[in-house]
């Protein structure tokens, strides 16, 4: 399947990549580069060969940002956020495959965040729902965890993107995986996790 790229934001129509090359309305590579006060600098990407790469893959993650935070009838009361963007490679990651996925733009986890700046769980689910039904990804991952200190309850979406030739010529998958705790309670459809009294 061959994506119309927007000429505007087309990173092969583009000359030097920075963190400041717009993907998007609104849009930039920084975006990409960690959460806030966690950032990666993008300079550790030497080659413009290679951050085309990863502008490739972002473009598309950027597209899939765009589909919520632009969508004010169905999500006008929450955004989303890059809470997990660019990963800066280190030795022990050099053989893992997500660490590699992460670091060039593939693998981006999100989280739905409501007017106050808290994780909204339900509108969590809702978000992974539209996308699953509405955009073309390689694999989406619901994730759950109970990992804070008081183990309240907390909600990300992996949004994967197969590897995106300049052409943007790709083969979807379209998986999806549910995980708590980092095992998998659901392969191929999505399932919604609340919040226990």
């Amino acid at each position: 399947m061959i994506i119309l790229v927007d000429p505007v934001y087309n990173p092969e129509k583009q000359g030097a990549i920075t963190s400041a090359t717009k993907l998007g309305p609104g849009i930039t590579i920084a975006k990409f580069l960690g959460a806030y006060g966690d950032r990666t600098p993008f300079n550790h990407v030497v080659t413009n060969t290679e951050r085309k790469r990863i502008a490739r893959h972002l473009y598309l993650q950027a597209e899939a940002m765009r589909i919520i935070n632009g969508n004010t009838k169905n999500f006008n009361d929450v955004r989303l956020i890059v809470s997990e963007g660019i990963y800066q490679m280190r030795e022990p990651d050099v053989n893992d495959e997500t660490m590699q996925k992460k670091s060039d733009g593939r693998l981006v986890y999100y989280q739905v965040v409501d007017q106050e700046g808290k994780i909204d769980l339900e509108r969590t689910y809702d978000v992974a729902e539209y996308w699953k039904d509405y955009v073309k990804f390689g694999k989406l991952y619901l994730d759950y965890d109970n990992y804070n200190p008081d183990e309240s309850l907390c909600a990300s979406i992996g949004l994967e993107f197969p590897e995106t030739p300049e052409s943007f010529d790709i083969n979807f998958a379209g998986d999806v995986e549910t995980y708590y705790n980092n095992e998998l309670m659901s392969k191929d459809e999505l399932v919604e996790i609340k919040e226990t009294e």
